[in-house]
């Protein structure tokens, strides 16, 4: 057998700086600052540090990032207002949410005098802490306007997590002889750290649409399926594989939001157009043709949700 190319390999356009390097900049201390944060937060949780010395510390990488935001928001006064402009200003926004529920949770800590922490609390502590880490990859592309879908996949598959972990929570409270009191506590805390994986998700989607206005969602994959928007090409385990303009336009929007579901309605208007008056059984035909060519050998998977859409997702062995 010969050996073919990994879909990293195939070559990508240069992409050129944003003319918004000092707010990216800016952009990038602020993650960094977020995910100083989340170790400090972790390591509280797992008891690895005293709650009050984290909370400080904490507090005062807080007032870092509120410094850091006055900046950029100071730094945009002086452009010319725009789309991309008010983008910046959601992102900066939603990235000092997260750094103040993070601050939030660390006092939380601190001032409920806790004794044993909730193993669900350290869960989400993890998965705070592994968000920050995806930010903090993410500003670097985005700066350059390159593909940070692989970054928001992993931020909206976190969220989804911090989800099923309050619920677990919840569930182990009020399913133990636990007293009232622990429970107003751990629930408020927990509360808080699922709340700022949630500010982490609105970071996704601003990130994203960063990147498709800019022209960097120009090539993206998922497994070893590859779609070029640029070259209208699609290539699955390194090999060219011919599709329809309908079966393009519907796997292009399926990697975009990979893990997450497209409803039928987004699918037909933006694939389809807005005066497509068919029946809706087309859809599902087109999606059966794109299935038999990439599911087998991209190592994806295009489910269906009843009722409201499809969802592209990795394979059962891919990573």
């Amino acid at each position: 057998m010969r050996n073919r190319p990994s879909p990293e390999s195939v070559p990508t356009p240069a992409r050129t700086e944003s003319p918004f390097g000092r707010e990216f900049g800016l952009l990038e201390e602020m993650a960094q600052t977020i995910l100083e944060a989340g170790d400090l937060l972790l390591a509280a949780l797992e008891r690895r540090t005293p709650f009050q010395p984290a909370w400080h510390a904490i507090r005062d990488l807080e007032h870092k990032g509120d410094a850091i935001a006055r900046d950029i928001f100071d730094s945009l006064l002086e452009r010319s207002q725009g789309v991309e402009s008010d983008r910046f200003r959601s992102l900066t926004g939603y990235l000092d949410d997260v750094l103040d529920g993070i601050e939030a949770a660390a006092a939380r800590l601190a001032l409920h005098r806790i004794d044993k922490v909730l193993p669900e609390a350290v869960e989400l502590g993890r998965i705070v802490q592994a968000l920050g880490k995806e930010l903090a990859q993410a500003i670097g592309p985005l700066r350059r306007t390159e593909d940070v879908f692989r970054h928001t996949r992993t931020l909206h598959r976190l969220e989804n997590r911090g989800d099923d972990v309050l619920r677990d929570a919840i569930e182990t409270l009020f399913s133990r002889n636990t007293s009232a009191q622990e429970i107003v506590k751990w629930k408020d805390i927990c509360e808080l750290l699922e709340a700022t994986t949630d500010r982490c998700e609105d970071v996704a989607n601003v990130l994203e649409t960063f990147v498709v206005t800019s022209g960097g969602g120009d090539r993206l994959s998922a497994g070893r399926v590859v779609v070029d928007v640029e070259r209208h090409e699609v290539r699955v385990d390194a090999e060219p594989v011919a599709v329809s303009l309908k079966e393009f336009g519907l796997l292009h929007l399926l990697l975009r939001h990979q893990g997450k579901v497209v409803r039928r309605e987004r699918l037909l208007r933006e694939v389809w157009g807005d005066d497509f008056f068919g029946d809706t059984r087309t859809l599902d035909t087109h999606i059966g043709w794109l299935r038999k060519k990439v599911e087998t050998r991209g190592g994806v998977r295009i489910a269906a949700v009843r009722g409201i859409g499809y969802r592209l997702d990795l394979g059962e062995h891919e990573g």
